[in-house]
């Protein structure tokens, strides 16, 4: 099946789960209030795209780039951002509901997230140096191995970690939170 190349477009309300997401390259193009809720997005390349109000859940991604891509008010329930092609892969949130995400083994340097929902999201062994975690709920998010080398958490909430398993070499915490630090070492602050 041959590939489409589409570049400065905007696609508004579109329904892909009553029709085939056109396989191709998306160049600087734009998603409103669009549906792919469990579509196959596999194998495709989006760069310096922008997703607002759409919802991902479930969408095949495997093999899919992402390069320089935002998603902004969208519901990303059960993404497996794992099985994507890393090369490049960085990609911010805004506003974003990703529970039950995956983003285990990638490089993540930099990336923003911003006033989003990651409870049950695994980071296993995902490189988030430099990340920001502004104002997210990571309720039961799993950190392990995971890089986060001077990762801000200083407005987020509802985190755990173990400080033995990850490495936060000048990651910035807030004094509220700190407990989400401890939780692995059973002791009880008052």
């Amino acid at each position: 099946m041959s590939q489409e190349f589409f570049q400065n477009q905007t696609f508004t309300q579109i329904d892909y789960t009553q029709q085939a997401f056109p396989k191709g390259e998306y160049d600087h193009c734009t998603f409103v209030n669009c549906k792919f809720e469990a579509a196959d997005m596999a194998a495709m390349t989006f760069l310096e795209c922008t997703f607002e109000i759409c919802d991902l859940t479930n969408a095949k991604i495997k093999s899919t780039s992402f390069t320089e891509v935002e998603f902004v008010n969208c519901k990303l329930l059960g993404v497996d951002f794992s099985v994507c092609n890393d090369f490049m892969f960085s990609v911010s949130f805004d506003a974003c509901n990703l529970e039950l995400a995956s983003f285990a083994g990638l490089s993540m340097k930099q990336t923003k997230f911003s006033a989003s929902s990651l409870k049950n999201v695994d980071f296993t062994e995902t490189n988030l140096e430099n990340a920001v975690f502004d104002d997210c709920d990571l309720k039961s998010a799993v950190f392990d191995q995971t890089n986060l080398e001077k990762a801000d958490f200083t407005s987020a909430r509802n985190y755990t970690m173990n400080p033995a398993l990850n490495h936060l070499k000048k990651a910035k915490f807030s004094r509220e939170e700190i407990h989400g630090l401890l939780t692995e070492h059973d002791i009880i602050i008052h």
